[in-house]
């Protein structure tokens, strides 16, 4: 008698590790599902929009001929918007990279309020001409005291635009100032980021 419920405990501990380990080895599969399925997100998200600003060299071609702030202030004014210490904000409505924008945009707003400066929101959806001078968004355009441009091109670069890699912190203070020469400001072409092309 003994024995016998030695048996039925020992085929009970047996069955109970069998069904224990087929447990251990879904919540490992699972597990294992779920870390392919977040490495594969996160590289999408942090590699495959990555473009550059100027992809097809437009805005490289503009500042080759010369006096790219001067004609897009003057555009911007016959539109009704004033360009002394301005920043105006570029983003398209339907552009996927502006969530990744959005928190670095707010730091900026501050600063150039900080700065005496005037933010400007502006739509490509609305303004659909602008496109001549922005080859993607989101963009910023950063005018001085003056109306000269200060910056031209994307608020940072990389995947996440964040200030850690923004261009534009360091320009911000000049935007209350009248410290730019004469069409001397940055075009920046060069960035590779999360942009949206406006062509």
């Amino acid at each position: 008698m003994i024995s016998t419920n030695y048996a039925k405990i020992e085929r009970f501990l047996i069955v109970g590790r069998v069904g224990l380990n087929k447990t251990r080895v879904k919540l490992t599969a699972i597990a294992v599902s779920a870390l392919v399925l977040v490495i594969a997100l996160s590289s999408y998200l942090l590699y495959q929009p990555l473009m550059w600003f100027d992809q097809s060299g437009q805005l490289q071609a503009q500042v080759a001929q010369g006096q790219v702030g001067e004609r897009l202030g003057q555009w911007l004014r016959q539109k009704g918007y004033k360009t002394d210490s301005r920043v105006f904000h570029v983003m398209d409505t339907h552009c996927m990279c502006n969530w990744r924008t959005e928190a670095h945009k707010q730091v900026v707003k501050r600063k150039v309020n900080d700065s005496n400066g005037t933010n400007v929101e502006l739509s490509l959806n609305e303004l659909p001409m602008l496109r001549h001078f922005l080859p993607a968004t989101p963009a910023v355009i950063i005018f001085d005291a003056n109306s000269e441009l200060v910056y031209l091109g994307p608020y940072a670069d990389g995947a996440f635009c964040n200030t850690e890699n923004s261009f534009i912190e360091p320009l911000i203070k000049r935007v209350g100032t009248a410290t730019a020469p004469l069409d001397s400001g940055w075009v920046n072409t060069v960035a590779r980021g999360c942009y949206c092309p406006s062509s």
